[in-house]
């Protein structure tokens, strides 16, 4: 399944355009490389929800898809916009028990699977369209084409 795919299927969902951010591995060798990733992100991505798809940008894999703003029991949607999302912790390292930050684990991902540059693409959902609503129907169907999840999704 490729992100064409994607964006037809939750067009009716999303809000038009879409953006997409070019992450390169490089930019990881440059001693403020954290910082110039989270600036990245700060500059592209606004603090509203939706979904993001992370994609080889080699070879067009879909390697996972997420999303911000989990609704809560009064029907308004949650305080973790995708930006803050993309900036915040992915859990903890088994080793150090320390916090994972998003660029070290997105660098981390590159350089152990030799992946030079990540597409990452942010679509934010339309007002009373619940992100996990739409992150459920592209994992779904992506699980039906591929009988698989992508590779960073452990579950759904």
């Amino acid at each position: 399944m490729k992100i064409l795919e994607i964006k037809n299927i939750i067009k009716p969902y999303i809000l038009e355009p879409t953006v997409t951010i070019n992450i390169k591995k490089q930019m990881f060798s440059n001693v403020s490389g954290r910082k110039l990733f989270n600036k990245k992100i700060k500059e592209n991505v606004e603090n509203k929800y939706g979904i993001y798809i992370w994609v080889n940008s080699m070879d067009d894999e879909i390697i996972y898809i997420g999303m911000a703003g989990r609704i809560k029991s009064d029907g308004e949607l949650g305080i973790h916009s995708l930006q803050k999302r993309l900036l915040a912790s992915r859990g903890k390292d088994i080793n150090t028990k320390k916090d994972i930050q998003t660029n070290d684990f997105v660098h981390n991902y590159m350089v152990k699977n030799n992946i030079e540059s990540l597409d990452f693409h942010i679509m934010y959902s339309k007002e009373g369209e619940p992100p996990a609503f739409i992150e459920a129907l592209i994992l779904y169907n992506y699980y039906k084409k591929n009988k698989r999840l992508p590779k960073l999704n452990n579950s759904f």
